[in-house]
């Protein structure tokens, strides 16, 4: 029998502790780990990250 995860009603809190505001829009951004990317030339590693207006830059 399969198990079932029981994350699914659970809400997540993005953890801005950390977290510094974006310089362009000055909404809290992530520490996100990210794979190399051979199409647009982005290579691999941890990057900090806007999830509103699409800003990144390595860490």
């Amino acid at each position: 029998m399969a198990k079932i995860a029981k994350t699914g009603d659970r809400k997540k809190m993005m953890d801005t502790n950390k977290s510094t505001d974006c310089p362009r829009c000055s909404k809290p951004t992530r520490i996100v780990k990210r794979v190399k990317d051979r199409e647009r030339g982005i290579p691999g590693g941890v990057y900090i990250s806007c999830s509103v207006c699409e800003f990144f830059e390595k860490l």
